[in-house]
């Protein structure tokens, strides 16, 4: 049956496609909506944006499947796509949604109601089994009252418009009872983000059905139209070219032609991930010649965001580092008293930032996957730093909560043996990794950096992205907060008070050493005014303060 029918009884592959592809479109128009829901205040790797990446990564794998498809065969490369694709918690979540979907399908030419009620109740069972402890008032809930809806309508409705209208129906009766079942939600007035997330791809699935695929401008789906936070959602990957350099940049204008510009940048160079609309455009590409692409870029709009790395210096001294030949001087290293890893270990570490690259690495750190706040790697991205290492073995620590998930699909994807220590920011990676012994087994030192972590207090300087009020502590946007091991603790206008607030409220009172990575938008003498504070509080503290380099967090420090 045709995809464009106004009311479908039953879907083939194609219009299951079609359905994907719109719903795709508008979790993509819809992403500023969702990420506006997340309650914490912190730049992060935000609900919207990771489900709009995963939705992206489902669809990508769907390019070279013929147009005679079954549902079952591109439900199955979906769900694939999705798993690879996924980027956060939500979109690990989303992943299996779609895994279960597809196993619902399993064998199906045309979906019916019904059987588009049993894929609904698979996605709802292999979700929950994703969560080792699954909590009500999330997505889960959300995708739990979608197929219960549709198994209540396909005892009475074969067509698979009217099951998805019941299942679009019930999934926002839960999602609007969210608040109601937790208590972070009733006190920001919100609904569970990811739940939105789940909602407008069930809309956009009923929409595709009844024919109404006509995208929501802009406005209209609350996206923050001209702003920066618009473009900074969009990941920059890099592809496999070790030469020229990695451009970046965003474009503001107005009547820009999105996709003559994508062409003709594209041309310019390899890896080239454009995306926009009319008004505005972000930019990254690989070229060996960055100005031309400035000049074309200038022709569009006004630039703002320039970031130009020299990837052929970045190859080269990663080489170095890798082939152990060069030390931070340039010298040549002494020679090593012993093994500092096993030969068939590896340690894989998440994280940003040149300067606390290097302190990853100096403690045994063999890997840097690039991601943090904002920039959560897929699960693909994780497990191709797995797959290239030459070791067995593997220990991966993801530093953020919001990566967890994506490193525990990793563990079951790869054929090599891969351990999670769940470390949740930096400051318990470098206490994680003083705890590595070489003269340990793989478990072993897992079970001791695992109990190294907790050892350390984490404080982290950022901005809040947004308003809020969480455990009585209200936030305004663009404020100083201060967070004790992911936990809001201070929040103010006075960034040096709020650090002092946040140590106040760790309970740090007589600290050995404190180590602070300076971020990358921090200037050198307000650094300065706050090592002088500390030391003046804790004389008898040692201070070793570091150019982290890190976006988007102004300080990360560690209390011993």
């Amino acid at each position: 049956m045709n995809s464009t029918t106004s009311s479908q009884a039953v879907w083939n592959g194609q219009a299951l496609r079609d359905a994907f592809t719109f719903a795709s479109a508008l979790i993509q128009r819809n992403r500023d909506r969702v990420n506006q829901l997340n309650v914490f205040p912190v730049p992060d790797g935000d609900t919207g944006t990771n489900m709009a990446l995963t939705m992206t990564g489902a669809l990508e794998v769907l390019e070279d499947l013929p147009e005679t498809a079954t549902a079952s065969e591109v439900a199955n490369r979906v769900a694939y796509g999705a798993l690879m694709g996924a980027r956060g918690n939500s979109g690990v979540i989303l992943s299996q949604i779609f895994r279960g979907f597809a196993n619902g399908l399993n064998g199906v030419t045309e979906l019916s109601g019904g059987d588009l009620a049993k894929a609904l109740d698979g996605a709802r069972e292999t979700a929950y089994k994703a969560v080792m402890r699954p909590v009500e008032g999330t997505m889960l809930t959300v995708i739990r009252g979608a197929a219960e809806g549709a198994s209540e309508a396909a005892k009475t409705h074969r067509s698979v418009t009217e099951v998805l209208r019941a299942a679009h129906e019930a999934a926002q009766v839960a999602l609007d009872g969210t608040p109601q079942q937790l208590d972070i939600l009733r006190q920001a007035g919100v609904v569970d983000a990811g739940g939105q997330g789940v909602v407008i791809i069930l809309e956009a699935l009923l929409r595709s059905a009844t024919g109404d695929t006509e995208l929501p401008t802009m406005e209209e789906a609350g996206a923050v139209g001209g702003d920066m936070a618009f473009l900074d959602m969009v990941e920059e990957t890099h592809g496999e070219d070790t030469f020229g350099y990695c451009t970046n940049f965003m474009v503001l204008g107005s009547d820009i032609d999105a996709e003559k510009a994508r062409d003709e940048i594209a041309a310019m160079g390899e890896s080239a991930v454009i995306v926009g609309d009319d008004s505005m455009l972000k930019v990254h590409i690989h070229t060996l010649d960055p100005g031309g692409v400035l000049q074309y870029g200038i022709r569009l709009g006004e630039l703002d965001q320039i970031k130009i790395d020299n990837m052929s210096k970045q190859t080269e001294t990663l080489q170095s580092q890798r082939a152990g030949t060069l030390t931070q001087n340039g010298a040549p290293p002494p020679e090593p008293e012993g093994e500092q890893l096993h030969n068939d270990l590896a340690i894989i570490v998440v994280a940003a930032g040149e300067g606390i690259s290097t302190a990853l690495r100096s403690l045994g750190a063999t890997s840097i996957v690039q991601g943090g706040q904002t920039m959560n790697p897929s699960t693909q991205e994780l497990l191709a730093a797995v797959e290239d290492s030459a070791a067995e073995e593997i220990i991966l620590l993801p530093n953020n909560k919001n990566i967890h998930m994506a490193a525990n699909q990793v563990a079951e994807l790869s054929e090599k043996t891969v351990r999670i220590v769940p470390t949740r920011s930096i400051p318990a990676a470098l206490a994680a990794l003083t705890a590595f012994n070489t003269d340990q087994s793989l478990d072993e030192n897992v079970d001791d950096m695992a109990e190294a972590m907790t050892d350390t207090t984490a404080i982290a300087i950022t901005r809040a992205v947004r308003d809020a009020e969480i455990s009585g502590i209200a936030v305004a946007t663009g404020q100083t907060i201060g967070l004790i091991n992911d936990e809001l603790a201070a929040a103010g206008d006075d960034e040096l008070q709020v650090v002092l607030d946040t140590f106040e409220r760790a309970n740090v009172d007589d600290p050995e050493l404190l180590t602070i990575f300076v971020g990358e938008s921090v200037p050198d003498d307000e650094a300065e005014t706050l090592q002088e504070r500390l030391g003046e509080t804790w004389p008898d503290a040692e201070i070793e303060m570091h150019n982290g380099g890190q976006p988007h967090y102004r300080y990360i420090i560690s209390a011993e």
